[in-house]
């Protein structure tokens, strides 16, 4: 029976294009360090031309960005610490180091002399306030919620009071992205700082959207939403010999049929985040390079918070856990390359347990939970996508397994925009039925609190069911005691137990993708699932 549903959803899948999606190298080099698998002498110069699925909408507004804005504008702006390597260890990028004092509810950081923004203006302890307060004052960014007040003890030292803080709290606010101030309230020059009337505070938002001036390798010269962003080389950077190219345009080009054409014809440098097959192993065998990484978790998400919906019932959530193929979804989807999965953690991973897999493939056991729950003659949903990856090939799956437990699915196949503000903005945010999207894998296990936790980073959307018993695990695997994952790493896997238990999303396979790249050029775009980024290590060989 196997067999024979792979080979008849094989045919349904025949012709169908695979798109473009997102993806994850291994490794992450240390500010300052040319990466490890880079042969030979780097050298200086070129335009490294990189095609993206899609680009960033806001590239400078920090409350505002979509995960996928933090890592593309890594050209233009920097860290104060990130993941130094896939253990998820934190390196120090902007700050050079970090103290935690629980007995004081403190952490201080320290940060880098002789750090400018492109405008200038000094990087210092102020700076980073302002920069921390504002994502207090608009409620977003991870941690913030956390501090109790701020105190700039001198021009290096931060310190911040905390109402508590765990082993993730850190790192949280490591990942903050300073921008300049003072680019920020003159609007580049346009206003005064001292303007506190509404229409500059509005024109100041909508400037910082089209605008940028972090400390990072590069500036930005040119934005053309939804088209290109064109990065060109900070002169005034504080790694010194650093960035060796001169100039990066991200293009894009979320037709991928266009990108692989355009890469093949030399028209561009490189294919970021290809997670099709098909052009994977067809540019493999023309001779490209593939920086690859160990894939995105691919996730079913409900919306379950409507008590009319069937899908506010757990046994309907859980029929769908069982009516879903996971190993011929993979199989298919993946052509061998995909791991199907039981569980959202990845083999090594502190919240990983062994040979847990509670939702085996089941229709008779998917069809009596339906009954229980009073849908024995089934029901409409609708399944919303994003126009990428493999979403195409992946709702025609879904149409069909679904539709053997008696459930009619619609497919919602939504432009980059419906779909990311459905899935990251907040109360504006949600949509009606199941979603399928992706989530990053991150090193030390905290994917759990970054896209599901009771305070996500990601997926910031009010139709989430969340039980009691899932949040009071959560928050017992961030507590003080523990000093970092591999401590907490029972309480984790606890968690992440619940979290299947209740249906509260279905893992489905974990991708293989790549970038793909000319010989001649030398990346580890991006590291870490779209989190880490050095571009002032890329260069090319001449050619």
């Amino acid at each position: 029976m196997k067999k024979l549903l792979f080979f008849v959803l094989a045919l349904t899948l025949a012709g169908i294009l695979v798109l473009a999606g997102c993806g994850e190298p291994t490794s992450t080099p240390t500010p300052g360090q040319t990466p490890s698998p880079t042969a030979g002498q780097p050298v200086k110069g070129g335009t490294l031309r990189l095609i993206a699925g899609a680009i960033p909408k806001n590239i400078g507004y920090p409350p505002e960005k979509a995960p996928n804005d933090t890592f593309q504008m890594a050209p233009a702006v920097e860290r104060l610490c990130e993941w130094g390597s896939t253990n998820g260890e934190l390196a120090p990028v902007l700050a050079t180091s970090w103290d935690s004092d629980h007995a004081a509810n403190t952490i201080t950081y320290h940060l880098r002399k002789g750090v400018k923004f492109s405008d200038g203006t000094d990087l210092n302890a102020e700076a980073v306030r302002w920069n921390v307060q504002l994502q207090i004052d608009n409620r977003s960014g991870q941690g913030t919620n956390l501090v109790e007040s701020m105190e700039v003890k001198d021009d290096y030292t931060l310190v911040m009071h905390m109402k508590s803080f765990d082993w993730q709290t850190v790192q949280q606010l490591g990942l903050t992205q300073p921008i300049s101030p003072t680019a920020f309230m003159t609007a580049g020059g346009t206003l005064s700082a001292d303007d506190t009337t509404d229409e500059a505070k509005e024109a100041r938002k909508a400037w910082a959207r089209a605008n940028i001036v972090g400390t990072g390798a590069f500036t930005v010269s040119e934005f053309v939403r939804d088209d290109h962003i064109t990065f060109v080389k900070n002169p005034n950077y504080w790694q010194k010999g650093k960035p060796y190219l001169d100039k990066i345009i991200m293009m894009a080009i979320p037709d991928p049929m266009v990108a692989s054409a355009k890469l093949q014809a030399g028209e561009a440098d490189m294919w970021a985040d290809t997670s099709s097959m098909n052009d994977i192993l067809q540019l493999k065998d023309k001779n490209f390079k593939l920086i690859q990484g160990p894939g995105m978790f691919q996730v079913m998400l409900f919306s379950d918070v409507d008590p009319n919906s069937p899908l506010s019932n757990v046994k309907v959530r859980q029929a769908i856990s069982y009516a879903l193929d996971r190993p011929t979804i993979a199989q298919t989807l993946g052509q061998g390359y995909y791991e199907a999965l039981s569980q959202m953690a990845p083999k090594g991973s502190p919240g990983y347990v062994q040979g847990y897999d509670p939702y085996p493939y089941n229709v008779e056991k998917a069809k009596q939970l339906l009954e229980e729950a009073g849908y024995k003659n089934g029901f409409t949903l609708k399944i919303l996508g994003g126009a990428m990856g493999n979403t195409n090939d992946a709702m025609a799956l879904f149409v069909y397994q679904l539709g053997l437990v008696g459930i009619t699915v619609e497919p919602d196949v939504a432009d980059l925009g419906r779909y990311f503000n459905a899935l990251f903005g907040g109360d504006k945010g949600g949509w009606d039925g199941l979603c399928y999207t992706a989530s990053g894998i991150n090193p030390d296990g905290s994917d759990l609190y970054t896209h599901y936790g009771p305070n996500p980073l990601t997926f910031r959307t009010p139709n989430i069911y969340k039980s009691e018993a899932f949040v009071d695990l959560c928050n017992a695997a961030t507590d003080p005691k523990y000093n970092n994952a591999a401590e907490a790493a029972s309480a984790i896997q606890a968690a992440d137990k619940q979290a299947i238990e209740d249906a509260l999303y279905i893992p489905l396979f974990k991708t293989y993708e790549a970038s793909v790249v000319w010989p001649y050029v030398h990346t580890q775009y991006p590291i870490i699932h779209g989190i880490i980024w050095h571009p002032e290590n890329e260069w090319m060989d001449a050619h």
